[in-house]
C-alpha cells in the first residue's frame, strides 16, 4: 500500500524513494507472501465468496499484488478493483488478469458516487502509519461508504503491541535493533504517525461504534523460521522512511537511521529478530443503517417495543407500524376467542367443541 503524508498527494508518500522504487515493490510483495503464509489465507474463512458475481475492492493496493493473487482463486465474473492514490507500482493494465482494474484514489478524500454502497467485500491491510492522530474512523467511515449493506470489510495489521524480541542464543546482543524504533519515536513531534498507534488492538469496539456487525478478530503468531525473512521487510521499510522521509527533516535523521539500520542488520545475521501477531479483523456492514433509513437506532438481535427486530434499524415510522400490527393482531385474537366462547355457550358435543375451538386458534 501506498503511504502518505498529507496533502495525501504522489509527491508526499512516507515510504518509496522514487529512484528506489523497484526495492519498495520488492518489499511490497515479499511482505503480501509472508502475510499469505503465515495466515493461510487471502480472504478470512468467514467471508462468503460463493457468489459469482462479487465486487472486491483492496483499498490501498499498492503493486496489486494481493488482487492479482485473489483473481487465481475465484471465479473470474468476480470482479476485482485495487484503489491507490498513486498506481504507478501496478502491473500494466495489459498484463493484469481480465477481471482486476487498478485505480486512482485518495481514500481520505471524498468518495465519488458512483464508488457508493458498490462492493461486496472490502480489504485494508497495512494502514498503520497513514493512519494520523491515533485515529481509524475517518479512514473507516471513507470505507464503508463504498461498501454495500451486508458487505464484509477486511482489516488486516500488526498489532505492534505483541512485539518480542528473538534471540537464536541468549547470548546475543540486540541493542541496535531494538534502538530503531526508540530513534522514530523520537521524531513524533515532526510527523505524528511516528507517535503512539495504539487503534489497533480497539479497532473490534470502533467497528461496534460504526454500526457494524459480526465482528471478529483473527491472531497469527508468526512462525520462528520466518522471522529473519520477516526482519528483512522491516529494515526495508526503515530505509526506505529514511530516504524519503527523514532525510527532509534537519541533523541528517536519515543518514543517522540508515547507520543504525546496518548495525541492526549485522546482529539479525548473527540470529537477532521481531516477532508480532498479525491480526485481522473481519466485521460486516448492517443491513440497514441510520444514514440509509432516517433517524433511529440501530439493533440488532434487540427487543424493542416488546419486539425482537433482528439487524435492522428501527426509526419512528418503523415503530408506529410494528405497534400497529401488533394492536391489530392482538384485536384479531380476541375476535377468534369470542367466537370461539360464542358456540361453546351454544352447546353441542365434546368432540365438536374441541374441534371448533382448534380450527377457530388457528385461522389467519
Amino acid at each position: 500500500m501506498a503511504l502518505l503524508t498529507p496533502p495525501h498527494s504522489p509527491s508526499h508518500y512516507a515510504l518509496k524513494s522514487t529512484t528506489r522504487a523497484y526495492v519498495s515493490t520488492a518489499r511490497l510483495n515479499l511482505q503480501h507472501y509472508l502475510w499469505k503464509d503465515q495466515t493461510g489465507y487471502l480472504l478470512h474463512p468467514d467471508i462468503p465468496l460463493s457468489n459469482t458475481a462479487l465486487k472486491i475492492a483492496d483499498v490501498g493496493t499498492g503493486t496489486g499484488i494481493w488482487l492479482i493473487d485473489l483473481a487465481k482463486t475465484l471465479h473470474p465474473t468476480t470482479q476485482l478493483d485495487g484503489f491507490d492514490i498513486d498506481i504507478a507500482d501496478c502491473p500494466p493494465k495489459e498484463w493484469l488478469p481480465p477481471n482486476v482494474q487498478m485505480h486512482e484514489l485518495d481514500i481520505f478524500g471524498g468518495i465519488p458516487q458512483h464508488l457508493v454502497g458498490v462492493y461486496d467485500v472490502i480489504q485494508l491491510r497495512l494502514f498503520q502509519v497513514v493512519v494520523r492522530d491515533n485515529d481509524p474512523v475517518p479512514l473507516l467511515k471513507n470505507v464503508l461508504k463504498m461498501l454495500k449493506p451486508g458487505g464484509y470489510l477486511q482489516w488486516a495489521e500488526y498489532d505492534m503491541t505483541t512485539t518480542k524480541t528473538i534471540l537464536a542464543d541468549p547470548a546475543l546482543s540486540a541493542s541496535d535493533l531494538d534502538a530503531l524504533p526508540a530513534f522514530t519515536q523520537k521524531l513524533k513531534q515532526q510527523d505524528a504517525r511516528f507517535g503512539k498507534q495504539d487503534w489497533i488492538p480497539t479497532l473490534p469496539t470502533t467497528f461496534a461504534q460504526a454500526g457494524m456487525i459480526d465482528v471478529t478478530t483473527s491472531r497469527h503468531a508468526p512462525t520462528t523460521s520466518s522471522l529473519p525473512y520477516q526482519l528483512d521487510v522491516f529494515l526495508l521499510t526503515y530505509e526506505e522512511l529514511s530516504y524519503k522521509t527523514l532525510d527532509g527533516m534537519a541533523d541528517e535523521q536519515g543518514a543517522k537511521l540508515r547507520k543504525l539500520i546496518e548495525k541492526a542488520s549485522d546482529e539479525a545475521r548473527q540470529g537477532v529478530a521481531w516477532a508480532m501477531e498479525r491480526v485481522i479483523f473481519v466485521g460486516r456492514k448492517a443491513e440497514a443503517t441510520v444514514e440509509n433509513r432516517g433517524v433511529g437506532k440501530v439493533v440488532n438481535s434487540k427487543v424493542i417495543n416488546g419486539r425482537v427486530i433482528n439487524g435492522r434499524v428501527m426509526n419512528d415510522t418503523d415503530s408506529v407500524a410494528v405497534r400497529a400490527s401488533m394492536t391489530s393482531s392482538r384485536r384479531s385474537k380476541r375476535e377468534r376467542l369470542l367466537r370461539v366462547w360464542k358456540r361453546l355457550s351454544l352447546g353441542g358435543g365434546v368432540s365438536g367443541r374441541q374441534n371448533s375451538f382448534s380450527r377457530d386458534t388457528h385461522e389467519g
